[in-house]
C-alpha cells in the first residue's frame, strides 16, 4: 500500500524540518505511529472528500493529516486535495470537524480559505470557543461554535490589563537594559494583551496567568490545580519557569498544523 505520494511527503518533510528539526526522522522505527497516523487520515479524508466534493479517488498529490484542534484526543482531519488549476471549490484546503457522531467541513464560508499555501497555514497558541485559532495566510481564523470564520468578527473582551502589563515589562525586562528595549517590551507586552482581548480571555484567567509572571507564584493544588491545568492546555499559557527567556521575550510563532500532528506521534 502507498502510504505517501512524493510531494505530500516532501512536503510533511520541509515543515517537520523547519518546525522540530526531524525531517531526517521519516525513516525511523519510532516514526511508524506517524506513519500509520497518516495513512488513517488519508482514508477517512477521501471518503470525506468525495461527499463533499462529489469528486471520486485521492490523487497521488494530495494528502491528509490528523490535527487535534480542540485537545479532546478526538482528531480533526486536515486534507488536502490536488488538482490541476484548482479552483477552490472541488480541490485545494479542507478541514472536517468531529460534530456528534460525523465530520463536517468547516472552512467552506472563508474566502479563498481553500487556496493558502500550506506553508502559510499554522496552529495559533491561543483558543477560542473550545478550538484552537489557525493562522491562514494574512487572516487568523477562530472558532464561532460551529465553524471557522474570519477572527475580526468576534468582539473583543474588556479587560484590566494594568496588572498584566507591569507583571510582563518586569518578567520580559533585563536589569540592564539596552537602549530602545524599554520600548520594544512595551509594545511586546500590549500585543500580547491585545491578543488576549480578542480570544475570550476571562479577568480570572488574565490574573492567574498574571501571577504566575511573578517570581515567588505558588502553583495551585487540589481542586485549584484542575482550573490551572485548564488554562496551561493553551501552549501560550505555558508556566513561565518552563520557557526559555528567549521563549518569553519572544512570544510564540503559530505551529505547523503538519508538525503539531507529528508531534503527537
Amino acid at each position: 500500500m502507498r502510504v505517501f505520494s512524493r510531494p505530500a511527503t516532501a512536503f510533511a518533510v520541509a515543515l517537520l524540518c523547519a518546525c522540530l528539526g526531524v525531517a531526517h526522522a521519516q525513516q525511523q522505527p519510532e516514526n511508524i505511529p506517524w506513519e500509520n497516523s497518516v495513512a488513517i487520515a488519508q482514508k477517512m479524508a477521501a471518503g470525506l472528500l468525495e461527499r463533499q466534493t462529489g469528486s471520486k479517488g485521492f490523487p497521488p498529490t494530495s494528502f491528509a493529516v490528523e490535527v487535534d484542534l480542540n485537545l479532546d484526543g478526538f482528531p480533526e482531519i486536515f486534507a488536502y486535495r490536488h488538482k490541476p488549476d484548482c479552483d477552490g471549490v472541488h480541490c485545494g484546503n479542507f478541514l472536517f470537524v468531529l460534530e456528534g457522531d460525523s465530520y463536517q467541513e468547516v472552512l467552506g464560508d472563508i474566502p479563498g480559505a481553500r487556496l493558502v499555501p500550506q506553508d502559510k497555514i499554522g496552529l495559533s497558541a491561543f483558543k477560542r470557543n473550545g478550538f484552537l485559532d489557525i493562522q491562514s495566510d494574512q487572516m487568523m481564523i477562530g472558532w464561532d461554535g460551529k465553524r471557522y470564520v474570519d477572527a475580526s468578527t468576534f468582539p473583543a473582551s474588556s479587560l484590566d490589563g494594568a496588572a498584566f502589563m507591569a507583571a510582563c515589562r518586569k518578567s520580559k525586562s533585563n536589569e540592564q537594559p539596552a537602549e530602545g528595549e524599554a520600548e520594544r517590551v512595551s509594545a511586546a507586552c500590549e500585543c500580547q494583551f491585545n491578543r488576549f482581548q480578542v480570544t475570550g480571555f476571562t479577568q480570572p484567567d488574565l490574573d492567574t496567568y498574571t501571577a504566575s509572571l511573578g517570581e515567588n507564584f505558588e502553583y495551585p493544588t487540589g481542586a485549584k490545580e484542575i482550573a490551572w491545568q485548564a488554562l496551561l492546555r493553551m501552549p501560550r499559557m505555558s508556566a513561565p519557569a518552563a520557557m526559555s527567556p528567549a521563549a518569553r521575550a519572544n512570544g510564540r510563532r503559530p505551529i505547523s498544523i503538519m508538525a503539531t500532528s507529528r508531534s503527537r506521534s
